[in-house]
């Protein structure tokens, strides 16, 4: 999986949270501290391994498989709610007949 932000997305920081806004639905969401930092983490394109391997270098305590599993739930929320693009699921889109 290969992700990318919306385009569409605006963000706000909020104290230790940051809020983000899809103009296209007028929808609010309130990301906690470790969903910030993935969504910061994302600049052009990254993948789950990556962003994991991130999240184990800044927080202490946070093995790697628990790192990848948190980074793949947060994942796919933010895929689900239209925040973040899968560049992996669109590319596999276009070669499908």
């Amino acid at each position: 999986m290969t992700l990318r932000k919306n385009p569409q997305i605006e963000a706000a920081p909020l104290k230790d949270e940051l809020l983000l806004f899809n103009a296209s639905s007028n929808k609010f969401f309130v990301m906690n501290a470790s969903a910030a930092f993935l969504w910061e983490r994302i600049r052009d394109t990254a993948s789950e391994e990556t962003l994991a391997s991130a999240m184990c270098e800044s927080f202490s305590g946070l093995s790697a498989d628990q790192a990848l599993a948190d980074v793949r739930n947060t994942v796919k929320m933010m895929v689900d709610l239209g925040l973040l693009i899968d560049e992996g699921s669109l590319a596999s889109a276009k070669t499908e007949p």
